[in-house]
């Protein structure tokens, strides 16, 4: 690793220690804070670090071999920077004479490997992913996409608790004014801390409620390079493992970047699928209101009689009904995802159909009920995104209080609502209903 030394004379502003008891002072609480004499070739210094991240005796070893001097600069000093620096895992330098240098230190081994992707089930594609560290992921980005129309802009936010950023975009494809949109307010809120992407999303202002994404996420290189080649945006964040794609548009909710891998035909067919999928997933609980209880005029006798007949018994309305067993559903749903892997699958799957057995002949439920949520659970499955999934789950909850007050009126009506409310979305100056970022094609 190269050291890159900026040099400092103190001697004409403070004295030497006045400037180094205002270092010790914001750090004296910090077990990790070290202060101690070190020799760089025959020449003694004062070094000051975070032992947390920097490497000492590796760092002096570098610097001994290319027997790094430091010479006497004429930069004013700034306290708050050098506690910065120090907090960026950077040393610490000083002399007898007062002279001070900053320099990027070696680290020690604290990053996490890549490995495969957690979340993610990458299929004909890379099973590499993110880790917690910018510059390995940008690394793994630029290995990706060799190209120099990649830009990649470094920023840092917030006061307390700095955060990098860097912003990376393909010069041509992506829309200058999401481009200019984004970086516009990046600039402006520099001084707000990121410490969850709510705060991210909140600095380029995105709407707080919102029923759909407005971003993408994703720990997988080969998925951020689709969507840099599709017009997007991505930001990675320092000590996020995700890479958030900006703005997306309404294809997002069944097009997967990954599905480009397939021939095109495959492609069609399982996008094809996704969408039907979005269909079900939000109209079926609806359905099984208006169908039974609000509006049973619209089926055939026979099958409104099979449906009568398959809630005989059941001593609560057919709202309570869907309800009840939607919110055991939304349960196992999240046990799921929360459960250690090895055991997590295995307590749902056989909880899930125990509970479903003994409600259905507790006469609680109809089988009827059972059929038509697991369909609805599995289509919500089959979009793409986690984000994506919750949103229609958390909107399914409306197409069935607007079917169970007004029938199949409120069940259109609540589509209908839904297509305005997309019409009216636009995220960094692109509507949601495009198909297209770049505004001339599909991203493909």
């Amino acid at each position: 690793m190269s050291q890159e030394v900026k040099n400092v004379d103190v001697r004409n502003d403070q004295s030497l220690s006045d400037l180094e008891l205002q270092i010790i002072t914001p750090f004296e609480h910090s077990s990790d804070f070290v202060y101690k004499s070190v020799f760089i070739g025959r020449e003694r210094f004062m070094a000051y670090y975070l032992e947390s991240l920097v490497d000492l005796s590796k760092t002096l070893s570098v610097m001994n071999t290319a027997d790094g001097v430091m010479e006497q600069g004429d930069s004013a000093i700034v306290i708050t920077d050098i506690s910065k620096a120090i907090l960026q895992g950077k040393l610490i330098l000083f002399n007898a004479e007062g002279l001070m240098g900053i320099t990027d230190a070696e680290s020690p081994d604290i990053s996490r490997q890549i490995t495969l992707p957690a979340s993610e089930n990458p299929l004909q594609s890379a099973f590499d992913s993110y880790t917690e560290d910018i510059d390995k992921n940008i690394g793994l980005l630029r290995k990706k996409i060799v190209t120099s129309k990649l830009v990649i802009e470094h920023k840092t936010t917030g006061t307390e608790v700095s955060k990098k950023l860097a912003i990376m975009y393909l010069h041509g494809i992506a829309p200058d004014k999401v481009v200019q949109a984004i970086r516009t307010k990046l600039e402006k809120n520099s001084h707000k801390e990121i410490t969850t992407v709510r705060d991210l999303l909140a600095i380029l202002g995105h709407p707080k409620f919102a029923l759909t994404p407005t971003y993408l996420s994703s720990e997988l290189p080969g998925d951020t390079v689709q969507n840099l080649r599709d017009g997007k945006v991505i930001i990675l964040i320092d000590q996020f493992s995700f890479a958030f794609a900006f703005p997306t548009v309404i294809r997002d909710l069944w097009a997967s970047k990954l599905d480009e891998n397939y021939p095109y035909l495959f492609q069609l067919f399982i996008r094809s699928i996704r969408a039907v999928g979005t269909l079900f997933a939000l109209t079926l609980p609806g359905l099984y209101i208006v169908l039974n209880s609000v509006n049973p005029e619209l089926l055939r006798i026979q099958l409104a009689i099979a449906v009568a007949k398959s809630r005989e018994g059941i001593p609560y309305p057919s709202l309570i009904e869907l309800l009840l067993v939607m919110l055991l559903l939304e349960m196992i749903i999240e046990a799921t995802i929360r459960l250690p892997k090895n055991i997590g699958p295995t307590i749902t799957m056989i909880g899930g159909i125990l509970l479903g057995q003994a409600i259905v002949q507790a006469k609680l439920v109809s089988n009827l009920l059972i059929i038509i949520l697991v369909a609805s659970a599995i289509a919500n499955f089959v979009l793409s995104g986690y984000l994506n999934m919750i949103g229609i789950r958390l909107y399914k909850y409306v197409v069935i209080f607007a079917s169970s007050f007004f029938g199949i009126w409120g069940l259109e009506a609540a589509m209908i609502w839904l297509i305005y409310y997309f019409a009216s979305l636009q995220i960094h100056t692109v509507p949601y209903l495009s198909l297209s970022v770049k505004g001339k094609s599909l991203d493909e």
